[in-house]
């Protein structure tokens, strides 16, 4: 058997030098190339610098590709939707926006991008929503997060300060989210940052698909938010701040074992 060559950072977490190590389903894929192109997904410090952060053991990118790509080309995706306890037909998926037979970034979602986040102001990187699912009846957004076992992590705030076009936000939420969010949006905002922008995000590309919206979080059970709290209880508190929080969900990795 071919030995795997990597590096332990110095938080001591292996990452593989070549990032198909760490990945066991279509490796090749255009999409996934093209993912590991883009400069802000390498390391820029330590002794890992320059390598793919798809080749960490606790990459949850690469965990979420093997997962569902898998799904995917073994026609499993119901075996997903009843995880939820939706019925559906699925058509296509997006990884971080693209889809793995073109590696292009899909249209529709850029198109609802460039609303929520004008590109004069998001210059640098829009956001890229982990996995996308669109069925025949559903648009469902999958936020993934895994980490080091053990330790509270950055799970979905955001440590910076708001700038102003952050609070560009803050306005469109108003559609979704409850008026105590809103009247404290520079907390709640940044404490639940990628959580606010997928839901809203992926509630205007379902509106333009004419599509039901889905939000589903996969967590590890091993680490917790940065709050202390456990994933699950962030999670519901975030949840408890929407108008409509009846297509929510809360998934760990163990359920797709």
């Amino acid at each position: 058997m071919e030995k795997k060559s990597y590096v332990v950072s110095e938080s001591g977490v292996k990452v593989y030098i070549t990032y198909k190590d760490n990945m066991s389903t279509d490796k090749d894929n255009p999409a996934l190339r093209k993912k590991t192109e883009y400069l802000r997904e390498k390391y820029t410090r330590g002794k890992v610098k320059g390598l793919s952060r798809l080749g960490s053991e606790n990459s949850e990118d690469a965990r979420s590709w093997d997962l569902f790509r898998s799904l995917q080309l073994h026609n499993d995706m119901k075996r997903y939707y009843g995880l939820i306890g939706i019925q559906d037909d699925f058509e296509r998926i997006l990884f971080w926006g693209l889809d793995p037979d073109t590696a292009e970034f899909d249209g529709d979602l850029k198109s609802v991008l460039d609303d929520v986040e004008p590109p004069d102001l998001w210059k640098l990187q829009q956001t890229e929503p982990d996995i996308v699912l669109i069925g025949k009846l559903t648009v469902v957004f999958n936020e993934c997060k895994l980490g080091k076992p053990g330790i509270n992590i950055d799970a979905w705030n955001r440590k910076e300060e708001f700038s102003a076009k952050h609070r560009l936000y803050k306005e469109k939420a108003r559609l979704f989210f409850k008026q105590l969010f809103i009247e404290d949006f520079e907390e709640k905002g940044r404490r639940y940052y990628q959580l606010m922008r997928n839901y809203m995000i992926g509630r205007n590309l379902a509106n333009r698909l004419k599509k039901e919206f889905h939000l589903v979080v996969i967590v590890s059970e091993k680490n917790s938010a940065r709050s202390g709290l456990t994933h699950e209880e962030e999670f519901k508190n975030f949840c408890s701040n929407l108008v409509d929080d009846s297509r929510c969900h809360f998934l760990t990795w163990d359920h797709f074992k």
